[in-house]
């Protein structure tokens, strides 16, 4: 029974890199307002949100919880409200928990130091690594190895 308080939401299209290799493509439930800041809710802050599963749509359209500690990273369209406030980009190969590979631009607080260690050694719990039309959000936890593309 609902309590007469409904949150609205909209699906938003995530691929979701999961700790046993597969990877998901799914509709997330984002809301229009985030808890903890201004601005629509990311996929981190769904992740971040208290509870143990997501909600999603599979690529089928049929509904699918998914566990969040078994989300090592997810991929979506960036928003402006994921790529403001960074200075700069880091180039990295990130291998993740599962055998995923993931390659692309880290992006790095101003301050947070330009070096590959000083990106990853930051206190924030996920990478935001950019790549053309897309930005992914990894979990550190996740991460087992990061290094400089020319290594």
């Amino acid at each position: 029974m609902s309590d007469g308080l409904v949150v609205e939401k909209h699906s938003s299209p995530a691929s979701l890199f999961l700790s046993d290799g597969r990877v998901v493509e799914a509709r997330l439930f984002l809301a229009d307002y985030a808890q903890t800041h201004g601005g629509p809710q990311t996929v981190r802050d769904l992740i971040e949100e208290p509870g143990d599963a997501l909600p999603a749509l599979d690529a089928e359209g049929e509904f699918l919880l998914i566990l969040k500690a078994a989300v090592s990273a997810a991929s979506v369209v960036p928003t402006e409200l994921d790529l403001e406030g960074y200075w700069h980009e880091t180039p990295a190969v990130l291998r993740l928990l599962g055998g995923h590979r993931i390659d692309g631009q880290l992006l790095a607080d101003d301050g947070s130091g330009e070096r590959l260690s000083d990106v990853v050694n930051h206190a924030d719990r996920w990478l935001r690594l950019r790549r053309p039309d897309e930005l992914i959000w990894v979990r550190k936890s996740s991460l087992v190895t990061a290094r400089s593309p020319e290594a």
